[in-house]
Parts: C-alpha cells; sequence; structure tokens
C-alpha cells in the first residue's frame, strides 16, 4: 500500500467521543462525491474507507448505505432511497434545497479544546485527501469540488493552526501544503499517531544526511582550494629552483619549500604544523609571500 493509504487506515481505526465521531462522519459525507438530495455517495479505493463511512451513517442514522465493488476494485456507496438522503441531510441541519453547500458548524463542538474540528479534518482527508510519502517528497493537500466548500474548509484549516495555499486545478479545487513541518501538524492534528512519528524520523534522517553532504561538500570544497593552492605554490618553487638553489634561500624558507614539494596537497595549516618548530598558516602564507618575491626579483634581472 502506498503512504497515503497507510495514513487512512491508521485514521479509520480511531476511536472518536460521541461528539466527534459525528464530527468526522460529518467530513467524510459532505466532502464526499456527492452530499445533495438527489445523490449522497462516496467513490473510493480503500475498503477501510468505504466501510467507515458506511458505519458513520448507520450508527448515526439507522440507514444502511448501498455498497458495490467495481471490477476495477473501487468501492461505491449510495443511499437509494430519496427519504433515507432526506433524513440524512436533515440529521446534519440541510434540506437539500441550499444554492451553495456551506459548513454547517453546529455539527461541531466548539467548546472542547477543537477536538471535533479535528475529527473534522479527518473525515475530510479520508474522502478527498492525499499525502505523499515522506521519503520522496512532503505534500498534502485536499482536492474539494466547490468553491464555497473550499473556503469553509481552508477557514477551518487556518483555525486549527494548520497551514494550506490554494489552487485552481481540473475545474476544482485543491489545498494543499508542501513543507515536512505543515505535513507533519496536518498528519498530527488528524490524530494519525503512527504516520506522524515515521514523518519526524524520516525528516530528521533527511536533515541529518543534508547536515552530513553540506559538510563532506564544503571539506571537498576546501581540499580541492588547498591542493590548488599547493599545486601553485609547488610550481613556484619550481619556477626559483630554475634560478637559484635551496641552499641559496635561508634556512626557514628553504625548509619550508622542501615540505611543499614533498606534500602538494596539504594545507597551509597541515603544512605548517609539518616546520619544526610549527608555524601558524599566517606564518606559512608569510613565507611564501616572500617567495613570491624572490620570484620577482629573479624575473626581473
Amino acid at each position: 500500500m502506498s503512504f497515503s493509504s497507510d495514513v487512512k487506515n491508521e485514521l479509520t481505526q480511531t476511536i472518536s467521543s460521541a461528539c466527534c465521531y459525528k464530527a468526522e462522519a460529518f467530513g467524510m459525507i459532505l466532502f464526499g462525491r456527492s452530499f445533495s438530495l438527489s445523490e449522497i455517495s462516496l467513490m473510493t479505493e480503500m475498503q477501510e474507507v468505504a466501510e467507515r463511512y458506511c458505519a458513520c451513517i448507520r450508527d448515526l442514522t439507522d440507514i444502511t448505505p448501498l455498497m458495490q465493488k467495481s471490477a476495477a476494485g473501487n468501492y461505491k456507496i449510495t443511499v437509494p432511497e430519496r427519504a433515507d438522503r432526506i433524513k440524512i441531510l436533515e440529521y446534519f441541519g440541510y434540506t437539500g434545497k441550499e444554492l451553495a453547500l456551506r459548513i454547517n458548524l453546529a455539527n461541531l463542538d466548539q467548546t472542547n479544546n477543537d477536538c471535533c474540528s479535528r475529527a473534522f479534518l479527518r473525515g475530510v482527508f479520508l474522502v478527498c485527501g492525499s499525502v505523499t510519502d515522506p521519503e520522496k517528497d512532503y505534500h498534502i493537500e485536499f482536492n474539494v469540488a466547490k468553491a464555497k466548500l473550499c473556503d469553509d474548509l481552508m477557514q477551518i484549516i487556518d483555525d486549527s493552526g494548520l497551514k494550506a495555499k490554494k489552487i485552481i486545478r481540473n475545474n476544482g479545487y485543491v489545498l494543499y501544503s508542501k513543507d515536512a513541518e505543515s505535513v507533519e501538524d496536518f498528519i498530527g492534528t488528524m490524530g494519525a499517531n503512527k504516520a506522524f512519528m515515521t514523518v519526524m524520523q524520516t525528516r530528521a534522517i533527511k536533515d541529518l544526511k543534508n547536515q552530513i553532504n553540506r559538510r563532506s561538500n564544503f571539506e571537498s570544497a576546501n581540499m580541492s582550494r588547498s591542493i590548488e593552492a599547493g599545486l601553485k605554490q609547488v610550481s613556484l618553487i619550481e619556477s626559483v629552483l630554475e634560478k637559484i638553489s635551496l641552499n641559496d634561500m635561508t634556512d626557514d624558507l628553504s625548509a619550508l619549500c622542501k615540505l611543499r614539494l614533498e606534500n602538494p596537497e596539504l594545507s597551509l595549516d597541515e603544512l605548517g604544523k609539518l616546520v619544526n618548530p610549527p608555524l601558524s598558516r599566517s606564518a606559512v602564507s608569510r613565507r611564501f609571500k616572500k617567495l613570491e618575491k624572490i620570484a620577482e626579483e629573479l624575473n626581473a634581472k
């Protein structure tokens, strides 16, 4: 199964209080395929989601929806009888004659630490949400068919302290987040604790790998610069030795030149440690500056 399916499977096993169970059911039914006088239905690939949807309607209204499985393995749940559809609509405070479908906040108990808002988001995600495997990318989204419902959902997301952006896609609306922290917050808020820990652990490992890669790249760049500088100094020494010998130099400069010829790959710090007594990086640099002046004087002759 996909990571998104794993998250939904975990969410369907959540045990809720009575008020949160109603809020979750409301989210599933309102954001399913259809919620109107002419049709109440859901299409899903997941049996767990289909069974949760049916159980919510049955437990809250005593109506048993019709569930059918297609040859492709998808589940379609419908409420065939008009009288049953009216009863479900009325249970959640609708008539079926609304000009624009909106979220009826009366179905969310706002007095108990926003638990019902979290349950409602869980229900919405089960029927119209998806989340990408954090090993590949950080992305969670909700696909909503109606503009007003999308705006209302965005408000609930904002009120829950979560972050999302809205785009239009294929004549519908998508609310999404694409950063690791937001994906973690959504999954944690909806109650998928195992998935929440998976995202956290994956993020921590990725961050550690990125730190290691950055450090490795930094060290590689420093090494490359050190080797390049060392080769330039070797070239400088060789050009000087074409005109004078090491014996013609001062002892300290002669010793440094010998060490550099033997160790072209070392940084100035590492080269300075080989000198007896050891030299600082700046002291080594100053001695090569002297050698540059000697080379300039020799070339001027």
